[in-house]
This record gives C-alpha cells, structure tokens and sequence, in this order.
C-alpha cells in the first residue's frame, strides 16, 4: 500500500478516522472545561458542555448538510444551551460573577462545537459529492481548527484592546444579548415577556412563510446593520422578477449573487481586521478628513456610493455570460 503521495493509493469515500479519536476528543475538551483554572467550570458544567455539544453538533450538521451554512442556526441554539446550563449551574451552587462567568464560557464551548460541525458537515458533504477520502479532509479540519482557535483568539484580543467590546465601534450585539440571558437567570429576573414575544414572532413568521433567520436577525441587529439585509433582499427580488419566467436561469442567477454577497461580507470582514491593525499600531489611514472633508464626511456621499455598489451587485448577477463556439 502507498501512502498519500503515492499515485497508486486509491480514494476511499469510506475512510475515517477513527470513532475513538471523537471519543477521546470529548474526554479531553471535558477535562480541560472541569481542570484548567481559566476555565474552571466544575464537572457538572463540564458534561453539560459535552452533553450539549453533542446534541447541537448534529443537529447543526444536518441544517448545514441540508439546507447550507449560511442557515445554521448558531446563535438560537447558543441562547438555548445558555438557559439551561446557566439554570443548572446556579442550582448547584454556582451564583453571582462566578456562575455567570462560568456560563458564558460553557456557553462559548457549546457554539463553536456548534459551528465547526456545521462546517465540517459542509466540507463532508463537497467530499462525498467529489469522491474525495474524508479522512484526509478531516485531518485538514483538525488542523483548521487548531490554528484558527489560535487567529482568533489573538483578533478578538486585538479588537477589545483597541476599541473594546461592546463599545459603539464592536457593538458585539449578539454578546449583549447572551449576557442579558445569562445575567436574567443568574438574578432571576429573566425578562420572560420578551422570551414570549420572541416565540411568538417565530409562530407568526412560520404561519405567513417569512424566512425566520433574517427577521430575527432585524429585531436585535442595530439598524444601520439591518439595512444591509433590506437592501440585498431587493436586489435579490429585482433579480427573480427579471428571471421568473426562467425558474432555473433564476435559480443560477440567485447562486451567482449569493456568492457575491458572501464574498463582500468575508471582504469587509478582514478589511476591519486590517483597520483594526493598523489603529492598534497607532496608524492614521484616514486621509479622506484631510482632502475635502466637506465630501468625504458627508453621509449621503456614502449613502450615494452604497447605493452605486447595490447597482452593481444587480447588474453583475443578471449579466449573461457570453457563450463559447465551438
């Protein structure tokens, strides 16, 4: 037998790594969540943490295999491993900073077993699809997963150091919004109306055929965040009503801007990151305030230049592409 180099080893669309790798993974994220004091969430906290990542994974695994990443439901099911952890750590002698503090970290180990599942259920499925060894590809997700927990640790380090979190430049509401749930239950003074409410505005969205996520997502977003889904849902829709005689036309086109818009998002994304950079070392990029800062400045100059970027966006997706002969 060749190794992975050879040009005699044949694909293997059956070979995994070992299921007592996963086993031995969750022993392990269970003892370092209950042994290392930066943690420090005591072992009952440690198999809810287990427990729940457990569940969510597959079923973050299974939206994102059905339906796509971009519908996995990360922060629904944070919020509701947060709720019953944090009811749970609080009737086992967890109060005050330190079972809040306790929480939210539990809480942090549930969502990203949550994300990365919902990932490696997507970079399975293109496997499967292509034929590929899902061995290797999982080796290449272990690895993934190592260096990018270390990225990322270091950016949101970088980021609270520069502007801090939850200030009007990283308003963090997602975090705002778990620290309220954490901080209800702890106290017991949990706004249940609004958990109500909530509810009830996803009966009302699923009784009238209104995609819950983007909705949910405008209830709490602050607004100059939501205008961005408005204005890709238009964009969109001006794109289905130029295709709907031609469904799978429509369908190629609604892919073609979809792919657009993801690859805008990751762009700004690490644009901000950049800025982000380049602040911490104390350097000004803003040379827009020192050449006519009358033009620059002004909101509908930016207001005019988002709505030229809309234009585009809907232009580029509608475009035909020219055939080849032959």
């Amino acid at each position: 037998m060749g190794g992975f180099g050879s040009a005699t080893t044949t694909k293997r669309t059956d070979l995994d790594v070992p299921i007592y790798w996963v086993i031995a993974a969750g022993v392990f994220v269970f003892l370092l969540a209950w042994l290392l004091p930066m943690v420090s969430i005591g072992p009952i906290g440690s198999i809810l943490v287990v427990l729940f990542a457990f569940f969510f994974a597959v079923v973050s695994a299974q939206m994102c295999g059905i339906i796509g990443a971009s519908n996995n439901p990360v922060s629904g099911m944070t919020i509701a491993s947060l709720l019953f952890i944090t009811a749970i750590l609080r009737a086992t002698g967890f109060t005050a900073q330190r079972g809040m503090t306790a929480s939210i970290l539990a809480g942090a180990i549930v969502c990203i077993a949550i994300a990365v599942s919902g990932d490696a259920a997507q970079a399975l499925k293109v496997t499967h699809i292509i034929g590929g060894t899902p061995k290797r590809v999982e080796f290449s997700m272990y690895a993934g997963v190592i260096f990018g927990s270390v990225v990322s640790g270091l950016v949101l380090l970088m980021l609270n150091h520069t502007y801090g979190m939850g200030s009007q430049a990283v308003p963090a509401p997602q975090a705002t919004l778990m620290s309220m749930v954490v901080k209800g239950v702890m106290t017991a003074q949990l706004p249940w109306i609004l958990v109500i409410i909530g509810v009830a505005f996803g009966v009302m969205c699923a009784l009238m055929g209104l995609p819950v996520l983007p909705v949910a997502l405008g209830l709490y977003l602050p607004i100059d965040l939501s205008a961005g889904i408005l204005v890709g849902g238009l964009v969109r829709l001006l794109v289905e009503r130029k295709f709907r005689k031609t469904p799978e036309e429509m369908k190629l086109k609604v892919e073609k801007g979809v792919l657009l818009a993801s690859g805008l998002v990751a762009g700004d994304a690490i644009m901000g990151i950049v800025i982000a950079i380049l602040a911490s070392l104390s350097i000004n990029i803003a040379f827009g305030s020192k050449i006519l800062p009358g033009l620059t400045g002004n909101p509908y100059t930016a207001m005019i230049l988002y709505l030229l970027l809309a234009f585009w966006m809907y232009r580029f997706t509608v475009k035909r592409e020219k055939k080849e002969n032959g």
